[in-house]
Parts: structure tokens; sequence; C-alpha cells
């Protein structure tokens, strides 16, 4: 969330928050969040009622900023007398306690009603405001404990009082914050009504998925153009989608990606200036730094649609093929992105070096995801295909075909070409049997140019297959399988064969000889 251009969002450091073994210039700043903060009190100011749940979560002690104190006790007092919570009612509680001015007076109170995207997800922020609170307590203890361990105290007495400090703060940790939902009847059909999708049919809301493919798939390129559609609220895949603000966490090559982003948008002749897309330019451990994400999108006031995680590999420090690691990374995601603004989360991951149908490291990777997409390029086709490998609870879309276009975007300052490649949707078997051509006629025929080519009328399908494999240069019987199986569903579904009784029946060839 935005401060307001009158208050500061972070405290300036003072001699009293210094290390005396740092510099002046490496001020320690406690564990906070200026950002949840707001949000906590934006989210009361515009839905008092949710003050009761709230209140279970934290109280006036875990906020870190004084005047957040101020505001959330005006909140507690008028809700405890049964007064309506709005701007104007806190203001003039505080303005009775001549407090209405040191919180920053009706402008800022304002400004965090304002500024807040919806009042639903106060609970994740005082969630986030409860964490830090701990996080300080804990300082706070190892602070006294050092003390007295440099003291004359014994051991035992040291132990004891450690015990007793640490005691307390997981007690306020407690059995989580949020309590065990549990639904009647009415409210799980009114619950299942509701579902919503970010793109339609494809990418369910408050979801956790994953785009994955070998190198060299273009699965990136697709990613960009899913997550560009859904900024410009633009149907993707020919479905609709919820536009919204989309978070890009580019931690493989994050400049690089304004040429792919400024190519898009030329290609298609629309302005990027504006779009509600965000770009974390760097590498970041998510398992111990999601925090951080979220902190940085708080500060600007976003509230995405979607995040995607480019790559799973260069956000992730754990070992990708133990289950319990793996497990841990998609909770963190889940609780911190998903969970936190009700969102899709899109992972881009590699496939496996030798099961190229699947993605790499631990069989947890499919389980913990609620939808799962296989990216597979033919050869060296500048063409790709998205096959849905997994949609939990509906049923997958057919396979979506996607063509890499290159666009120049002009000339460096040594005079060379400065391009980049656009991935763009085929929607109909014309456009993907016209693509193909092209790719032939271009010198890059791949695995469904080999199908046609072996083709003959009458022919056994087990006599194709066997000379599929033969001329076939998958590395492995199982790639070679699924290369049978993919360029003959395209060829079905292209209307250019038939199979019955295990005989093919060749309808039309096409430009493919």
């Amino acid at each position: 969330m935005r401060a307001p251009a009158d208050h500061r969002a972070y405290p300036m450091a003072t001699a009293d928050d210094a290390d005396p073994r740092d510099s002046v210039t490496n001020l320690r700043i406690p564990p906070h969040s200026v950002e949840a903060e707001q949000s906590v009190l934006g989210g009361l100011l515009i839905d008092g009622k949710a003050f009761a749940k709230v209140s279970e979560v934290i109280n006036d002690g875990d906020f870190y900023r004084w005047e957040h104190r101020l505001i959330y006790g005006a909140v507690r007092d008028l809700t405890g007398a049964g007064s309506e919570i709005d701007v104007i009612t806190v203001f003039e509680a505080l303005q009775g306690l001549g407090k209405a001015e040191d919180v920053g007076g009706l402008a800022y109170l304002n400004s965090l009603a304002q500024s807040v995207p919806s009042a639903t997800t106060v609970l994740r922020y005082a969630e986030i405001v409860r964490e830090r609170s701990l996080l300080r307590g804990v300082i706070e203890a190892t602070d006294r404990l050092q003390q007295r361990a440099f003291g004359r105290e014994s051991i035992g007495a040291v132990l004891d009082e450690a015990k007793a400090e640490f005691g307390v703060i997981e007690l306020r940790r407690g059995p989580g914050a949020r309590k065990v939902p549990m639904l009647d009847m009415a409210a799980m059909r009114e619950s299942a009504a509701s579902v919503r999708w970010v793109v339609k049919g494809v990418i369910p809301a408050e979801s956790l998925g994953m785009l994955y493919g070998a190198s060299g798939t273009f699965k990136s390129f697709i990613a960009l153009d899913a997550a560009l559609h859904i900024a410009h609220g633009m149907p993707w895949m020919g479905r609709r989608t919820f536009h919204g603000p989309v978070i890009y966490i580019a931690a493989e090559g994050g400049a690089g990606l304004w040429k792919r982003i400024a190519a898009w948008h030329r290609q298609r002749r629309l302005q990027w200036q504006g779009a509600p897309f965000y770009v974390v330019p760097v590498a970041v451990d998510l398992c111990v730094d999601a925090w951080r994400v979220v902190d940085a999108a708080q500060a600007m006031g976003v509230h995405p649609s979607l995040v995607v995680v480019d790559t799973l590999s260069q956000t992730y420090a754990g070992e990708e093929n133990s289950a319990n690691e793996m497990a841990g990374y998609f909770r963190e995601l889940g609780q911190r992105f998903r969970a936190l603004w009700s969102c899709a989360v899109m992972l881009i991951h590699h496939s496996g070096h030798s099961a190229t149908e699947r993605p790499r490291g631990s069989s947890a990777i499919r389980a913990n995801l609620d939808w799962m997409f296989g990216v597979f390029r033919d050869e060296q086709e500048m063409l790709a295909t998205v096959a849905c490998q997994k949609q939990k609870d509906t049923e997958g879309f057919g396979d979506a075909s996607f063509r890499l276009l290159p666009h120049v975007l002009g000339q460096d300052e040594d005079g060379d070409e400065v391009s980049s490649l656009v991935a763009r949707h085929l929607s109909s078997v014309d456009d993907v049997r016209e693509a193909m051509e092209d790719e032939h006629r271009a010198g890059r025929g791949g695995h469904n140019h080999l199908f046609m080519s072996l083709l003959c009328n009458g022919q056994k399908e087990s006599e194709l297959r066997s000379a599929f494999y033969a001329d076939c240069d998958a590395d492995s019987a199982e790639a070679r399988k699924k290369a049978f199986q993919r360029a003959k569903a395209w060829a079905l579904k292209s209307k250019l064969i038939e199979v019955a009784d295990g005989v093919v029946i060749v309808l039309n060839k096409g430009g493919f000889r």
C-alpha cells in the first residue's frame, strides 16, 4: 500500500535503533511491515465488523508504529462501545483524546481507507503484523538473555529464563491465526458457485500451478504472453481473462525481459504505459524471502491477479527431489501469495533430463499443484504446444498451439539489430496447418511433418508407428511414444487422417509431401 505523501512510510533510524557494533550508516531497524499495518487499519476503516476476527490475531502492542497503535486502540474502543467504525468516528475518537494530529490527522485516516484494494484480506495482513511482532519479541528476549548470560547468574537460572521467555513467545504464536473453517451444505454450495478464473477454463483464481518444459520450448515467452493478456484484460487462448495486475518474478535475467515486453506490445500495436505489470528483476529465495515480495507489492499498492515465478530453480534453494522440502516451498507460496491476494501463482519449471514428459524433481510437485501444463516444441520449429496435464476439479482444455515470431525493435549503438520473439496463440486448425507448412518451407520440419511424410493410405497404424520410431530423433522410448501420440492427435484434430480398426485413412495431405 502506498504511504500518503504527507506521512512517512518508514520510520527514520535513530541512535536508539543502532547496535554499537554497526556503523552509523548501517543502523539496525527491528522487523516490521508498515504496509501490512496500514492495510490492516485501512481494512478496518472500510469494514469495522472485521475487528472481531482481527482482534483474535493481533493487539495494540503488535503494531510497530506508535500512531498505528493509537488508531487500532480507537477502533477497539469504538467497537467495544457498539459504535460504527469509519474514518470520521475514528478521527473524532482520537480528537477526543487529543491524539488526532499525532496520527497524521483526517488526511492520513482517509488515505488508509482509500488505498486498500479491499477489506477481504485484512486477516492475512494481520498475520504479517503479528509475525513481525513475534520476531521483535525474539530479538528483545535474546537481548535480555544476553545481558543475564554476561552477568554472574548461574547457567541454570539463565536457562530457566530462556525457557520462560521463549515459552511466552511460542504461546503467543498459538496454533494458527485462522480458525479451521467448517461449512454447512448451503455454504459449500455458495462456495462452489463462487469459483473464479484468471483465464476462464484455464487458470483458476486462488490457485498454484506450473508451466514446465525442456530448454528452448519457449515456456517463458508463453508465460509472458498470458501475463500481458491478463494485465491488459485481453482474452488469452480465445478465453476471457480477469483484468488485473501481474507480478512477474524474473529470476532468470530480469533486465532482458524488457525486450520481450516491448516486442509484444509493438507487434500488437498496444501502449505499454499504464499496464499494471510489475517485475521483480532479481533472483529471490522464496522459501525465506517471499514476504519481501509482499512488502514491495504493498508499498506500491499492488494486489495482483497473477504472480509468475520464472523459474522455480532460481527461487528455491532446497533439494528438488525432496518431497518435504518441495512441499514446504509450495506451502510458502500458497500462504504468502495465493491466500493473501486470492491470486493465481504460475511457476515456470524445467522438465526432467531423461523424462521430458514431466517436470524435473520430486513427485510431490504434481501432488501440490492445482494445475500443470507441459510445453513441447517439435524439433526446430518455431511452434510450441501447451498440453494440460492436470486441472484440479474440472476438465482440462485441449492442446493449444503457439507460434513464435521475431519482431525487430531497432538497432543498438553499434548498428546491430535488436529483436525479440513474441508468442502468438494459433486459434484454428487452419492457422496451425499454415504455420507448419511455413516452417516446413523454411527447413524446420518436425515430428508432425515426419508423421505426414510417412503416411500411406490404408497403412496399418502399427507399421506407421514403427517407421516413425525408426526416424524419430527423440532421446528415449517414452519420448518417441509421446511424440507419435501428439503427431497422431494433431493429424486427427486437423482432419488430415482417420483411424479405423487400426488402419490409417488419409483424408488430406495438404502441403506435407
